[in-house]
């Protein structure tokens, strides 16, 4: 409200005369206003009236008298009657009717317009008020009529409300004009009347202004004993009370001059304190410079109280202080008192203080200089310098090549010996899903994460720091929170890196008020710095684990290296060497029976041959198990289907292929691959699987190749199969997955006891490259 009243202060003119004329052609507008609306309701209400009871009768004479002609199908009587309407009454607009067995008669010169028909079929058995249209004639009433009970015949007469509207119109132009003449007439005797009013004003305010300038022997006179006699009179004390506090004012120059000195040398605001009788703690005097500081004017000041500007932490202080000087104990340095300006602000001022007498009393002389900047800088220097110390501190414990518990046990050390704190813990998210307790202080076993059921979960999602007292019943770290019978709280931020939530920090207090803004930054600066080495950490012992792989392959494949060429010497030797052996005697054979039995070398011959092709057969089994010729001449579809086929449904297992039909060829890389992995996982569906089903997948797009090998097999333990030893370590898996890798691909392996196994691989395709016929 007092916005309002302000608003309208500044709005109308300063002017009292003009704010009185303008206040009564406000009142006559505005009674001319709602007149005028008044009378052109009540005009527009009859005329409505008069028009339906008009329209209706009107309606009801035509189709009556239309009811023989409409029967009867008498368009030339028809059309006479609907003329004859239409040219004996001004306001209808247009006429039209039809009967059972006629179309439309009308009065509508370009033809009868579409937008009417939907006014036919829904007319009553009387006109009743019509149907309101908007047409380009403007506003128009439709009333309808039935004269025929039972058949289709409907009579329609159009009423124009221009009449209406005009009429309106006229109305109210004559109110708004008696308006304006009221308000010409209001503006000239208020004009009259108020000069004649605030004549003695004017006369007043030349006196006061003499008095303002200076003339304080000017007395103002009193024409009258109204009111403005009363403020006249008022005046003329306060005038008296104002040339006896000059006098004093002279009195107290020399003290004046002593202050203005003192404030000078101190610097910044000076007040003065009342210091005996009732207005004892009343301000007496402030300068500019303390006005400027509490956010007042200095009149606001004198009177009050001084506490009214002391912060209510310094109240104590600047009584204790005060006393002092009054007990001649002055201290011997300047003393830091708070001081709250009209805004709430806090500032820190440095003050001195003495004793002088002023206006004939004694004073509390109070002299102080603003250091809330400095003090604000002091204090953000400490807080940085202990900030980048907690870092340097968490850095160095983060630097060091230790394992991710490690790293997170020294670093969790670091923060709360920063802190000044016994009490934390570091929950963190493993990649499998899930959380747990990976580093603690201050508990004699390790708690439990409570993820995702504690309060402190959310801020894994949202990743803003959050703050739990100990006895919310939200959380469920509470129980074992406690010091004594005292519970708890604890502040909770997350550990990320690239904005994601690797884990959470908790540090634990008696009191929240510990966990500052400053606090909570710093321990947010900490989640992240954490977070990083966290995630570094997890690289390289993801990179350690995964060299340490790849060593143990790369002697795994040695050895599988060794163990094929021996198998290839033996199976040489043994099968294909023995092979040849036999068929170098039969040749032998053969030739020393060409010259003593022909016919018995006809039939070695024939021997020979058989063990010949037998010799190639065996060949052709060791070479395709090196490398199959169906790879480089036919592509990687007959391969695959070809190995299948050899390992799987020689041994009955039933094989469901779903290959491109069409013989796609991919680079040779991808291609061996893609069948070395499904080599291997075909290989382990014959020796292990026990599956009776098998099903082999092969997508092939413009970015990547997919295979997919399943089966219904026993399947097996994924965790405890990756933590066997090194002699039962899954070389086959290892060894996939390391082609995968090699070509920027990925590889999955799906399998749990009793579910089979599922192998999917994809292998992104060279776009220069890209899929070619062959």
């Amino acid at each position: 409200m007092n916005a309002f009243w302000l608003w309208l202060e500044r709005l109308l003119p300063h002017r009292l005369t003009t704010r009185i004329i303008v206040s009564m052609v406000v009142i006559v507008v505005s009674a001319g206003l709602i007149t005028a609306f008044a009378v052109n309701l009540m005009v527009s209400r009859h005329l409505r009236i008069e028009m339906i009871a008009s329209g209706e009768a009107l309606t009801l004479a035509l189709g009556e008298s239309m009811a023989n002609a409409l029967v009867e199908g008498d368009l030339a009587a028809m059309q006479e009657m609907v003329d004859a309407a239409l040219a004996n009454n001004p306001d209808i607009v247009y006429v039209f009717a039809f009967g059972p067995a006629t179309p439309i008669v009308h009065t509508f010169r370009s033809g009868f317009p579409g937008d009417l028909l939907h006014v036919i079929g829904t007319v009553g058995e009387r006109p009743g008020e019509g149907v309101l249209l908007a047409t380009e004639r403007g506003l128009v009433r439709d009333f309808g009529y039935r004269p025929l009970d039972g058949l289709a015949a409907e009579v329609h007469l159009g009423f124009s409300q221009a009449r209406i509207l005009e009429i309106q119109r006229q109305v109210t132009t004559f109110v708004l004009m008696l308006t304006a003449l009221g308000s010409l007439v209001a503006v000239a005797v208020t004009y009259a009347l108020s000069r004649l009013a605030l004549r003695p004003l004017a006369e007043f305010s030349r006196q006061v202004k003499r008095l303002g300038e200076g003339h304080l022997d000017e007395r103002v006179l009193v024409p009258t004993d109204d009111e403005v006699g009363d403020l006249a009179r008022a005046f003329n004390e306060m005038a008296d009370r104002i040339q006896s506090s000059i006098e004093q004012l002279r009195l107290s120059e020399a003290g004046y001059r002593d202050l203005l000195t003192a404030a000078a040398v101190v610097g910044e605001g000076i007040a003065l304190i009342c210091d005996e009788g009732e207005e004892e703690g009343a301000l007496l005097f402030v300068n500019e410079a303390f006005a400027r500081m509490a956010g007042y004017a200095p009149s606001d000041l004198i009177g009050t109280n001084a506490a009214r500007v002391l912060h209510p932490d310094s109240v104590a202080t600047a009584r204790r202080v005060w006393q002092a000087i009054k007990a001649a104990q002055q201290p011997t340095s300047p003393i830091e008192l708070a001081l709250v300006n009209r805004h709430g602000e806090k500032l820190v001022l440095e003050t001195t203080s003495t004793l002088t007498r002023y206006q004939g009393k004694r004073a509390l002389a109070w002299f102080m200089r603003d250091v809330t900047q400095r003090k604000a800088q002091e204090t953000e220097l400490r807080r940085r310098n202990r900030e980048l110390s907690a870092l340097n501190a968490v850095a160095s414990a983060v630097s060091e090549m230790l394992s991710p518990e490690q790293m997170l046990e020294r670093a969790l050390e670091q923060v709360l010996e920063a802190l000044d704190l016994s009490t934390g813990w570091v929950v963190t998210f493993e990649q499998e899903g899930g959380a747990r307790v990976a580093a603690w202080r201050g508990f004699d076993t390790a708690p439990t994460a409570g993820f995702p059921d504690c309060l402190c979960s959310a801020v894994a999602t949202n990743q803003r720091p959050i703050i739990v007292a100990g006895e919310d019943a939200r959380c469920t770290a509470r129980q074992v929170l406690r010091r004594g019978d005292r519970p708890l709280c604890h502040a909770t931020v997350a550990i990320q890196a690239r904005g994601c939530a690797l884990g959470l920090l908790s540090v634990a207090a008696e009191t929240p008020h510990l966990f500052t803004e400053t606090e909570m930054a710093l321990l947010a600066a900490v989640g992240q710095q954490m977070g990083v080495a966290l995630e570094n950490a997890r690289l390289w012992e993801a990179l350690r684990q995964r060299e340490q792989r790849r060593s143990e392959l790369l002697a795994q494949v040695i050895r599988a290296q060794e163990e094929e060429r021996r198998r290839i010497a033996r199976e040489l030797h043994d099968g294909i060497g023995q092979s040849i052996n036999a068929l170098l005697f039969g040749v032998n054979a053969s030739a020393a029976a060409v010259a003593h039995n022909p016919q018995q070398a006809a039939l070695l011959l024939s021997r020979l041959a058989v063990s010949a092709s037998d010799i190639v057969k065996e060949l052709q089994d060791v070479i395709y198990d090196l490398r199959p010729s169906l790879l480089d001449d036919l592509g990687l579809v007959m391969a695959l289907r070809w190995c299948a086929e050899e390992r799987l449904t020689k041994q009955g297992i039933n094989v469901s292929l779903e290959l491109p039909e069409d013989a796609l060829r991919l680079p040779e890389e991808v291609e061996t691959a893609l069948f070395r992995i499904g080599q291997e996982a075909i290989m382990n569906i014959s020796r292990h699987a026990c599956a009776t089903q098998a099903w082999i997948h092969l997508e092939v797009t413009n970015q990547k190749a997919c295979l997919i090998i399943r089966d219904n097999g026993i399947g097996f333990d994924r965790d405890a199969l990756d933590a066997s030893n090194q002699e039962r370590r899954p070389w086959g898996l290892l060894g996939m997955q390391e082609r995968a890798a090699l070509l920027g691909g990925c590889l999955d392996i799906e399998s749990s006891p009793g579910n089979g196994v599922v192998v999917r691989v994809c292998l992104p395709l060279v776009e220069s490259v890209g899929v070619h016929e062959p």
